[in-house]
């Protein structure tokens, strides 16, 4: 497949490590070993709930909890190093807690690194605008601010509840409950931070598709996404592209096939952290 979207080179997902680093040599250099120790060790165990269980929370991924876990054992084996032993080597005689701290985290970090394989704690927002532009066609000066509508399908409202929920929680879409309908934000990956952190977060700016418990489905592209092609598209094309995308995956959903959902995504094969 043909990638129609720019190259991500977004580096926001790492600036909490580049945080971490540069405040743990600062503290080293200023206050020494035992310090900068335990400073990081604070900053990993903060870092389990704004990036574990904050998370968590507001989209109901079980596997983030993976995650949230190895960094309050990583906090833990930080602050429980003792470095006035042996600054060679702060871990020459452990305690009993500090081990069991450490098989944890020994246990967590594999979890961990199976399910990044597995993509369980990817955002799947690029694969959905790439899936959303596989065969539209380029045109000049097409883009419109405006919601399009998408189609119509013919589901109850709890069943719309429900694949919204669906979505959210395996982060291939944030769902918003509205009076009248279900918005579903497909969220790219180091893009989910506004999202999980803004307070009064204006979604309704962004790239959504909406599906109305009336059964009308709409559409709006965001002017940021849409300049995130490499190429301009027909706009009404791609609207209709992602309408009849989402339409599909509700499909799957309602026939209890949704592993298709996944299955189509993968079929991008987009990198674990874009």
């Amino acid at each position: 497949m043909t990638r129609k979207l720019k190259p991500d080179r977004g580096i926001q997902g790492l600036v909490p490590a580049i945080f971490s680093v540069v405040l743990f040599f600062c503290t080293l250099v200023i206050f020494g070993y035992q310090a900068a120790f335990n400073t990081l060790g604070i900053i990993i165990l903060v870092y389990s709930l704004v990036f574990g269980f904050w998370p968590f929370a507001r989209t109901g991924n079980a596997y983030i909890l993976v995650s949230a876990f190895y960094l309050v054992f990583f906090g833990l084996v930080l602050l429980q190093v003792d470095i006035k032993g042996d600054i060679n080597n702060p871990m020459a005689n452990p305690g009993n807690e500090l081990k069991l701290s450490m098989i944890f985290v020994y246990l967590f970090l594999i979890w961990l690194i199976y399910l990044v394989a597995l993509k369980k704690l990817k955002w799947r927002g690029r694969e959905i605008m790439e899936l959303a532009a596989w065969d539209v066609e380029e045109a000049l000066d097409t883009y419109t601010e405006r919601p399009r509508p998408a189609g119509v399908v013919d589901y109850s409202k709890y069943d719309i509840i429900d694949f919204g929920n669906y979505l959210k929680r395996n982060l291939v879409c944030m769902s918003y409950q509205e009076e009248n309908r279900v918005v579903l934000l497909p969220i790219k990956m180091s893009n989910e931070f506004a999202m999980l952190y803004q307070p009064n977060f204006d979604y309704l700016s962004k790239t959504w598709i909406s599906f109305g418990f009336d059964g009308n489905v709409s559409v709006h592209i965001s002017r940021k996404d849409y300049l995130d092609y490499r190429d301009d598209l027909s706009f009404d094309h791609l609207c209709e592209s992602l309408g009849k995308l989402m339409i599909t995956f509700a499909e799957f959903y309602m026939k209890g096939d949704k592993v298709r959902i996944m299955d189509r995504l993968n079929s991008v094969k987009l990198g674990y952290f874009s």
